[in-house]
């Protein structure tokens, strides 16, 4: 006779969920993430929100089932879902310039249960994920208007994919480091882990 499969979850009551727009995944899953771990004691999972390059952020009623599931039967300690202030995963064109407008607007999409809404949070990067890495460069300041258009100059490629595959080799490779210090929304995302990770 055979035996029914076991579709329990294993639980991961000691790690954060972070979701985020597709082209994101791979700096936090090849980097950021053992980063966090070797230098925060902070353990992620990194999921994109969508598959086929397709981004699924503003898709409130597949965000609030997947935010759920990993909350409620796969036992996340928290869920991340990230999405960039000058994102163009909904529309051809930038329409937001206020991270707060953003949330206001985003937020009531997502329709997470009122006992698990204190282990959900939408984090905003205030300018692009890019800007991130711009702080790899001791001479910047990381506010220019084109931060990929700078990347692509800087890192010495002739494409935005290949942006995010250079900066992960050179960051392992130690040639480059990420200063927290030189980003607002950089180190606001580490100290927002960090709140959910040690109270919850």
């Amino acid at each position: 006779m055979r035996r029914k499969k076991n579709h329990k979850f294993k639980s991961k009551e000691n790690r954060i969920l972070l979701i985020v727009e597709n082209s994101e995944a791979d700096f936090f899953n090849q980097y950021f993430k053992n980063y966090l771990k070797d230098n925060h004691n902070i353990i992620i999972d990194c999921e994109p929100s969508g598959c086929a390059n397709k981004c699924e952020i503003a898709n409130g009623n597949r965000m609030t089932k997947r935010i759920t599931e990993a909350l409620e039967r796969e036992k996340y300690k928290a869920v991340f879902l990230m999405i960039d202030l000058k994102t163009k995963c909904f529309t051809s064109e930038n329409t937001h310039e206020c991270l707060v407008e953003l949330k206001r607007e985003y937020l009531p999409k997502y329709k997470i249960d009122k006992a698990l809404k204190n282990q959900f949070y939408l984090f905003v990067v205030c300018n692009e994920i890019e800007s991130w890495f711009l702080t790899i460069d001791k001479n910047t300041n990381s506010v220019h208007s084109d931060h990929k258009k700078e990347l692509m100059k800087f890192l010495k490629v002739n494409s935005e994919p290949q942006i995010v595959q250079k900066m992960i080799k050179e960051l392992k490779r130690g040639t480059y480091e990420l200063d927290f210090s030189k980003n607002s929304s950089l180190e606001y995302f580490i100290e927002k882990l960090q709140e959910y990770n040690a109270n919850l």
